[in-house]
């Protein structure tokens, strides 16, 4: 959602200069929002070309390879296509852009398809992004709840996160957790299969965790299902105004693909999502 909050910011900031290209404009302002971008294309469709300066949006068209949200998170291909798109020219000229303001005169929509591969995700898993949010994954699987597992980040030390992709939508993730005060580790490996429900949410499928080659009490599978279902389902953007179904949820060996509809129907829909 954040991505496509960025580059939905990046197309709003064509309202002004004339002499160039609204289609350079957008390109350059993506690439200035992104890291990096290896390919990057956007395509503004309209006709007459001057009612973009009224706001009006015929089909906006946008395709990248390579982009670095940051500097470790690379996503290998987005593609996005929407409807047309009306936008309030006063009142985007009034307002902070990167917040997406409330813009839209109707509601917003299009497709949208993602693919991430493995090797970019497990690089994304070793960067010091990610070691907080790893290190307190690893202390709720072992259930460590002394209160200085919770506060001392330098006694647990996260090694060779890795994810792999596995046939027929499974993917399994392992890490290694250090106790650097009392000298022990524990090596936690997570199976599951994944899946679509009604393209409204996805679900864990036989999930299985092991800790020091054992397999965790059924109590754990459930919590971790739990927390998994809840973080994966996308009706809980629907009181905000964002209407998000997957159409196609593929994931085999080395990548993930993921196709989606998206429908903005308040204009403050992606305020919440915007990044920091």
């Amino acid at each position: 959602m954040e991505l496509f909050t960025l580059v939905l910011t990046g197309i709003l900031t064509l309202v002004s200069p004339v002499g160039v290209t609204f289609d350079n404009i957008a390109e350059r302002d993506i690439r200035e929002a992104l890291h990096n971008a290896e390919q990057l294309e956007v395509r503004l469709d309209n006709a007459p070309n001057y009612a973009l300066l009224r706001g009006n949006i015929q089909r906006l068209r946008f395709a990248g390879r390579g982009l670095y949200v940051t500097p470790d998170l690379r996503i290998d291909t987005v593609e996005m296509e929407s409807d047309p798109i009306a936008v309030d020219i006063n009142r985007l000229n009034q307002e902070d852009r990167t917040s997406i303001p409330r813009f839209l005169r109707e509601p917003l929509q299009g497709a949208m398809r993602v693919v991430i591969t493995e090797a970019d995700l497990n690089r994304a898993l070793r960067s010091p992004a990610a070691a907080d949010p790893l290190r307190e994954l690893g202390i709720g699987l072992t259930r460590t709840n002394e209160p200085e597992a919770q506060t001392d980040s330098q006694r647990f030390q996260i090694v060779n996160p890795e994810v792999e992709f596995l046939a027929n939508n499974r993917v399994r993730f392992q890490l290694e957790i250090e106790d650097r005060r009392d000298n022990e580790s524990a090596q936690i490996v997570v199976e599951t299969g994944l899946t679509s429900i009604n393209g409204a949410r996805i679900q864990a499928v036989n999930p299985t965790i092991w800790i020091n080659n054992e397999e965790a009490p059924p109590q754990l599978l459930t919590i971790f299902s739990r927390i998994l279902d809840r973080a994966l389902d996308l009706r809980k953007y629907e009181e905000r105004g964002l209407f998000a179904r997957v159409l196609k949820f593929d994931l085999g060996p080395d990548r993930l693909e993921v196709a989606a509809f998206i429908r903005i129907d308040q204009p403050d829909a992606l305020s919440g999502l915007t990044p920091e």
